[in-house]
């Protein structure tokens, strides 16, 4: 492991071919070992396996090379990251509803506003007031972003992602507007609904799904 580290060390001052072969090399029984932590997960282990490899080379190749972290780790980490993208692209999270993509944008805008307002993260409070969210409300927006944005890495305890558990009549105005957050998702629910009918029209008429 030394000299893994210190032939990162010698790339962040320059670039060497030779070197950089050589570091590949020796960190590639670490894409194995990478591979191991995912079995079960639903994918081949070949796709693991090459999913692995394109982490372990773009550690290598990585012109920070680590960022202070000990180059094994930071190589780990990249790998773990590439075979997660790929489970993740092969079994996606449910769609989340209309009114959830609507809020979500909101708070992400309102997020990155706050930031750089304040030029510190906001608290859930002064997130709150920006978006004229109750502490409750705002807590259950979360909730509900983070389960649909969640899919199980392991194939057997994916079924049960299918199942998020949030409660959307708890987003609620903390002060009156003339379009409450409540009158908002009905609005959007009732969207989705007519989308959905107008795709099963589509389908029926022309034999193929119309997208939302």
């Amino acid at each position: 492991m030394n000299r893994i580290q210190e032939l990162a060390e010698e790339l962040v001052r320059r670039d060497d071919p030779g070197l950089r072969a050589e570091l590949l090399a020796l960190v590639e029984p670490l894409a194995e070992e990478v591979v191991a932590e995912f079995a079960g997960c639903g994918l081949e282990e070949e796709e693991l396996r090459r999913a692995a490899h394109l982490g372990l080379i773009s550690a290598v190749y990585h012109p920070e090379l680590a960022r202070g972290l000990p180059f094994p780790e930071f190589a780990r980490n990249l790998m773990r990251g590439e075979i997660r993208a790929r489970i993740r692209d092969r079994f996606p999270p449910p769609r989340p509803p209309r009114w959830l993509r609507l809020l979500s944008a909101q708070l992400d805008r309102a997020l990155a506003e706050l930031t750089r307002e304040l030029d510190r993260p906001p608290t859930l409070e002064e997130l709150g007031a920006r978006l004229n969210l109750t502490e409750q409300g705002l807590k259950e927006a979360f909730k509900a972003r983070e389960a649909f944005l969640y899919s199980s890495l392991a194939a057997d305890r994916r079924p049960g992602d299918l199942q998020p558990e949030f409660h959307p009549e708890l987003i609620r105005d903390r002060r009156p507007s003339p379009f409450p957050w409540q009158a908002r998702i009905r609005l959007a629910r009732a969207l989705d609904r007519l989308f959905q009918l107008w795709g099963r029209i589509m389908e029926g008429l022309w034999g193929h799904k119309e997208g939302v």
